[in-house]
């Protein structure tokens, strides 16, 4: 077995480990995502609530009815 050889074995071990970890982290990231949107879902299930939410929730209907009542003004 020549020089270049052993390079290039030890080349593809090392990406073949860069490669497990990477896998590895991906799957951790992934389910970490699907336990932070579970126990979302859980608060949002009803007793805790986002404000910020709330409030854009608050702003649109707030808009709708001024809409509703300037289009009532011109209807009459």
């Amino acid at each position: 077995m020549g020089i270049k050889d052993q390079f290039q074995d030890k080349a593809n071990e090392l990406r073949d480990q860069a490669n497990q970890a990477a896998s590895g982290a991906r799957a951790n990231a992934s389910e970490r995502g699907r336990r932070e949107e579970q126990e979302r879902g859980r608060r949002q299930g009803g007793q805790e609530r986002d404000p910020q939410r709330d409030r854009g929730q608050q702003g649109r209907r707030t808009a709708q009815d001024a809409l509703d009542d300037a289009e009532g003004r011109y209807q009459s």
